[in-house]
C-alpha cells in the first residue's frame, strides 16, 4: 500500500513537474512567432518603403530641367541724347536759343560753347567806352562771325552784368562760319531781300555811301525790334548782318 502510494504520488509530481514545464515553454513558444511576425512586419515596412520611394519621391532633376524656361540674354538700352546744333540756336527778338537777353554772363557763354565750342575771341571785360555802349563794363564775346555782348546796362537789366545782344555775320566774310544760324521766321545772312520782304513785314532803307551807312532793313518784333545790313535794296541783294537785343546799338 505505501510503494502504491508512493508511486502515485511519484506520478503526481512527475505530472505537475511537466505541466509546469509546459506552462514555462508555452509563453516562449508564443513570444517568439510574435517576434518574428514582428519582425517580418517591420521588414515588410522598409520594403514596402523602400519599393515605393521612386513613386513618392520626385525627380527634381527631371522636373527642374522642364519647370526651366531659358530667356534670351537682354542688353540694357541707353537713351543718349542727340548733340546740340546750330537749329538750337535760334535768332529771336528775345534772345538767342534758350539764352534770353538780361540773362547771367557766364551762363549765356557756357550755353553758347556746349553748342559752337570755345569762343575765338573775348574781350573780357573792359570800359564801355571802347564800344561807345552805356553802362560801366562792357565784354564782347565771339565764336567766328557770332559775336554777343553783355554789359551792365541796357534796356534788358541794369546795374548788373547781363546778355545785351547779339550780331550774327560781317559785311566782309559773308559764309563763313558759323553757318545755318536762322531767325525765328527763317532767315539767314546771305538770303536775299526777295526771301526777306516774303518772311516779314521789314522797312528797308538805303544807306548813304558817302557817309559809309549800308544799307539796311528793320522789323518790329517784341520784345526788341529785329535789324540787319543789306549789300542793297534790290531784290536779288542779300543780308549781311543780322542783329537783335539792345545796348550797344539800340
Amino acid at each position: 500500500m505505501v510503494r502504491t502510494a508512493l508511486r502515485h504520488l511519484s506520478r503526481l509530481i512527475i505530472v505537475a513537474i511537466t505541466v509546469s514545464g509546459c506552462a514555462y515553454l508555452t509563453p516562449q513558444d508564443e513570444t517568439s512567432p510574435a517576434t518574428d511576425a514582428s519582425s517580418s512586419s517591420r521588414g515588410d515596412v522598409v520594403a514596402s518603403t523602400a519599393e515605393e520611394a521612386p513613386n513618392e519621391i520626385p525627380d527634381t532633376t527631371q522636373s527642374g530641367q522642364a519647370s526651366v524656361t531659358a530667356t534670351p540674354a537682354t542688353t540694357p538700352t541707353t537713351t543718349i541724347p542727340e548733340p546740340l546744333g546750330v537749329a538750337e540756336l535760334i535768332l529771336t527778338a528775345g534772345g538767342l536759343g534758350e539764352a534770353a537777353f538780361g540773362s547771367e554772363p557766364d551762363a549765356v557763354i557756357s550755353y553758347v560753347s556746349s553748342i559752337l565750342g570755345s569762343p575765338t575771341e573775348d574781350s573780357d571785360w573792359t570800359s564801355p567806352e571802347t564800344f561807345s555802349c552805356a553802362g560801366t563794363v562792357i565784354r564782347e564775346v565771339n565764336w567766328g562771325v557770332l559775336s554777343l555782348m553783355f554789359g551792365d546796362e541796357s534796356s534788358s537789366a541794369s546795374g548788373r552784368p547781363h546778355f545785351m545782344s547779339y550780331t550774327y555775320g560781317l559785311i566782309d566774310r559773308l559764309g563763313d562760319e558759323p553757318q545755318g544760324l536762322v531767325t525765328s521766321e527763317g532767315l539767314t545772312i546771305s538770303n536775299t531781300v526777295t526771301r526777306l520782304l516774303d518772311r516779314t513785314d521789314a522797312q528797308l532803307d538805303e544807306g548813304d555811301e558817302e557817309l559809309d551807312i549800308p544799307p539796311s532793313f528793320f522789323y518790329d518784333r517784341k520784345p526788341f525790334p529785329v535789324t540787319g545790313l543789306l549789300t542793297g535794296t534790290s531784290n536779288e541783294d542779300v543780308v549781311l548782318v543780322i542783329l537783335g537785343g539792345s545796348g550797344c546799338f539800340g
